[in-house]
């Protein structure tokens, strides 16, 4: 029997972006990261999808997930791990890190990267995958944002697999 492909994928920060920054780069705004020690909880890289341990370093940078400045394109703030760490390697299961939220906010988007109205809602972060699979019965979703449902930072890009 052969393995079922996964019809979503989960897509983290680009590793050219987190390595930039990560590297003492400027964020969206032009600014250094802000660094704090994580206390253990509450603190998601955006680049490997999982939580940064107790005591480690963190990035707090502003990033925008579209490719130009336009009206829709919203910036906010994300954290990183300080270190080098790993890509997210999405095998179209809802990675552990986005699961834990509990809620998750989550939209589509055209392919001129604008909101499809009416596509906005929270869900049980367990649903995300349920979810964004409906959002693309519609042929005007090109992807899906996930972001944290009570800050509205960026979570991850959700794309047909």
């Amino acid at each position: 029997m052969s393995a079922q492909k996964p019809n979503v994928k989960f897509i983290a920060i680009p590793t050219e972006h987190a390595r930039h920054i990560q590297a003492g780069g400027k964020d969206e705004n032009g600014l250094v990261p802000e660094k704090l020690i994580s206390d253990g909880d509450g603190f998601p890289c955006r680049h490997c999808l999982k939580g940064i341990e107790k005591d480690e370093e963190v990035l707090v940078i502003s990033y925008r997930p579209f490719p130009q400045k336009q009206p829709y394109a919203e910036s906010g703030p994300i954290f990183l791990h300080s270190k080098t760490c790993e890509a997210h390697y999405s095998n179209g299961n809802i990675p552990d890190n986005i699961q834990s939220q509990g809620i998750t906010l989550i939209r589509g988007y055209n392919s001129d990267n604008r909101i499809v109205y009416g596509t906005g809602k929270t869900i049980k972060s367990s649903d995300i995958k349920a979810e964004a699979l409906k959002m693309f019965e519609a042929d005007n979703i090109a992807y899906v944002h996930a972001r944290s449902a009570t800050n509205n930072c960026f979570t991850c890009r959700i794309e047909r697999a």
